[in-house]
């Protein structure tokens, strides 16, 4: 009788936390908001100039993209050293950054006046500021219309980080002299799980295929994103081979 009280006690105080981790106003305030922006931290933070600047970049990216809604309002958990990141932790959360509807968390502080969000000294351990914020803010654009009740998905894992990176990186890829196969050499040439990003930060390289995959269907063969969305036959395990042939 006693094991089942008590694990009746422990399924009920997991369920109270994983119910209370979906809040993260309820453990940080708000210390400033910046046109669709609202930010949340455990220290004062607020919006001068460059921050200003790196919000502005990341709203104009957003702008492109095709789940862009003007009424959107994004808020900026910047969660390292408060008790909210303690909780988030017991659940297995380490991501410099992740998302859910409207709520983005970053495990890092921001360092608005070079740009760069950063958790720790690790060469791994750092992003810039407006690459992750556009990202983490096409998540939340298609939480809107592809997200199940309780938050998860239904567009597959690739299609979700390649259409962010897309987005995140077309200060790049709009470019004249942008080229998709010096960004597939360079996830070619690199044989480890990490791969440098044009911003000199790392990202996980499978990030950079799925990326590399939604430039060659968006850049290259001309296809439309809501298209591409709920058509099983778009997917890498078909366009990779493509892509390699493309570029032998």
């Amino acid at each position: 009788m006693w094991f089942k009280r008590l694990l009746l006690i422990l399924t009920a105080s997991y369920l109270c936390l994983l119910l209370i981790v979906q809040f993260p106003q309820w453990f940080i305030s708000e210390q400033s908001s910046y046109g669709p922006f609202k930010m949340y931290a455990g220290e004062p933070l607020s919006c001068d100039l460059p921050c200003q600047v790196v919000l502005d970049s990341a709203h104009l990216l957003l702008k492109q993209s095709a789940f862009y809604q003007a009424d959107q309002v994004f808020e900026l958990y910047f969660v390292q050293g408060t008790l909210y990141e303690k909780l988030i932790s017991l659940f297995g959360t380490k991501n410099i950054a992740s998302s859910k509807h409207n709520k983005h968390l970053y495990i890092g502080r921001p360092d608005f006046q070079n740009g760069i969000l950063r958790q720790g000294d690790h060469p791994y351990q750092w992003l810039n500021l407006v690459q992750i914020i556009s990202h983490e803010g096409v998540h939340s654009q298609m939480y809107t219309d592809y997200a199940k009740w309780w938050g998860s998905m239904q567009t597959p894992a690739w299609l979700n980080e390649g259409y962010c990176e897309y987005i995140a990186y077309q200060p790049f890829n709009q470019s004249p002299h942008y080229q998709l196969r010096a960004t597939y050499d360079r996830y070619r040439s690199e044989a480890g799980e990490w791969v440098q990003t044009e911003h000199g930060a790392y990202t996980p390289k499978i990030y950079l295929r799925d990326r590399i995959v939604m430039e060659y269907l968006l850049l290259e063969r001309g296809e439309e994103i809501h298209s591409i969305i709920g058509n099983p036959t778009y997917n890498p395990d078909v366009h990779w081979p493509q892509i390699v042939e493309r570029f032998r």
